[in-house]
């Protein structure tokens, strides 16, 4: 699997490589983490403090799914992306960062699996 951190690229090939990246990403506040598999399925987490939310891409020039939050969430929270630009989504798209993290380790165990128990919403 392939990670992007804010624009930085890293090969992962193990469980445990995973684990200590993301310990690593977890330090930073907010960022922008992209994971992928060979000619698979991509996944996004945007981070901002303790705001964050998925996205599940199928392949290039999907629409893909977004994640949703257990509460309505009203408002929105800003995502700075790694080329600097600060967009903005809804607040109710929001899940824990744990559940991130556990849903980017599930996408990598299962070879770019979409995690069935996150609530997803197709864009």
């Amino acid at each position: 699997m392939e990670l992007t951190f804010n624009g930085r690229r890293e090969a992962i090939s193990s469980i445990e490589e995973l684990g200590l990246a993301l310990d690593r990403f977890d330090e930073e506040p907010q960022f922008e983490l992209w994971a992928s598999v060979p000619a698979g399925p991509v996944m996004c987490m945007l981070r901002n403090t303790g705001n964050a939310w998925l996205m599940y891409l199928r392949h290039e020039g999907d629409s893909g799914f977004n994640s949703v939050g257990q509460s309505s969430g009203v408002g929105a929270a800003a995502y700075t992306l790694s080329n600097g630009q600060v967009d903005e989504h809804p607040l109710s798209w929001c899940i824990e960062v744990e559940q991130c993290y556990k849903a980017i380790a599930y996408f990598f165990v299962n070879h770019g699996a979409k995690p069935g128990w996150v609530t997803w919403h197709e864009n």
